[in-house]
């Protein structure tokens, strides 16, 4: 009785987060620049589920072992009905009829995520156990996996992934859901033109670097200024910073009209450049972290993986956010009503133990 209750508070506080988030996406609308969250939740561990006094059996339990496998780029998919599969994450071993694996750059098999441009990401998955309970690791890149669930590497068997619990195995059960994690989607937002010069927006992947007194920091945020020494600052006062240091346009005397920004960030007045816009293209950034007022910083210690900028800068333009009020709206409802489900599961547990104590125990 008392996992049911378990089982229902744990999604009642997930929805919480998942409400948080929702309504932070909402009030952000017209931010601009802004980028939209989303709560990853999982399970906890799925957990063999044994008949009270169940008998093993008596002869090989090998029979009709059946695979299907499927590719997903370098990953693959597989499914099972004579046994399961085991994960090991951080919270403890899972088992699952079904399953999604790589190779990472140590050569273990584990689960993986989809990046910003779709590649696998296995720097955040649960290692694939072999049915021993034993982590599999490989040579090289190239592996197959046969119909019976065995792991080829080479020619050679490596690993059998199925595990094969016995016929007093009812199925699995798990303790209810968590927060993994709170992702930010960087998709690009709408394209809002203005009449100022000094309005950017990037088109494509990048951002802004800027200088804190916090440390450097990006954003996708083009609402620029001028400050009293013709340096290019944000709303806050932060510089907007170039090959060479802060992005200076000097102390000419000059429309802001005349000025002209390129789509590589290069600066012209008067047909002379004077200075180039540094726009810092972040492969990793599932590791950028949200600071606030539209900024990002890298997570702990790790440093940005950079490449070079392949996008636009358009003058005159700020990028909008790109969160749905539809769909965040129609995301709140969904909340509201699965809080309320689980309320009300609660509520019935509630009653349940009440009469358990006040009722039976009388008997």
């Amino acid at each position: 009785m008392l996992r049911g209750l378990y089982t229902a508070v744990s999604a009642m506080q997930t929805t919480e987060k998942k409400l948080d988030v929702t309504s932070n996406n909402m009030a952000n609308i017209n931010t601009t620049g802004f980028k939209k969250d989303t709560v990853v939740s999982q399970s906890f561990p799925e957990v063999l589920l044994h008949k009270i006094n169940g008998q093993l059996p008596t002869e090989p339990f090998n029979r009709n072992l059946q695979v299907e496998v499927e590719r997903d780029g370098e990953g693959f998919r597989l499914f099972t009905e004579s046994g399961y599969f085991r994960a090991e994450g951080i919270t403890g071993n899972s088992y699952s009829s079904s399953t999604t694996f790589a190779i990472d750059e140590e050569g273990y098999l584990k689960t993986y995520m989809r990046d910003h441009r779709g590649n696998l990401d296995t720097s955040e998955g649960n290692y694939i156990l072999d049915n021993n309970g034993n982590r599999i690791q490989v040579e090289g890149n190239d592996i197959e996996i046969n119909p019976q669930g065995q792991v080829i590497s080479n020619g050679q068997t490596v690993a059998n992934l199925v595990a094969r619990p016995g016929f007093n195995t009812i199925g699995t059960i798990n303790s209810g859901v968590m927060v993994n994690k709170v992702q930010t989607y960087f998709t690009e937002g709408g394209l809002e033109p203005t009449s100022n010069p000094l309005d950017l927006a990037i088109k494509g992947e990048g951002f802004f670097r800027i200088s804190t007194p916090m440390g450097e920091m990006y954003t996708r945020n083009g609402n620029f200024t001028l400050n009293a020494n013709g340096e290019m600052v944000t709303t806050e006062g932060h510089y907007l910073m170039g090959p060479n240091g802060s992005v200076w346009l000097g102390q000419q005397d000059f429309d802001l009209q005349e000025i002209a920004i390129g789509e590589d960030g290069a600066i012209v007045v008067n047909g002379e450049v004077i200075d180039q816009i540094d726009i810092i293209n972040i492969t990793n950034m599932k590791d950028l972290r949200k600071y606030g007022e539209g900024y990002y910083q890298m997570a702990g210690n790790i440093e940005p993986q950079t490449e070079g900028f392949k996008g636009e800068v358009l003058q005159g333009y700020l990028e909008t956010s790109n969160v749905n009020a539809i769909q965040e709206m129609v995301q709140m409802i969904s909340s509201l009503r699965n809080y309320e489900s689980n309320q009300k599961v609660v509520q019935a547990y509630d009653e349940m133990l009440q009469r358990a104590v006040n009722d039976i125990g009388k008997v």
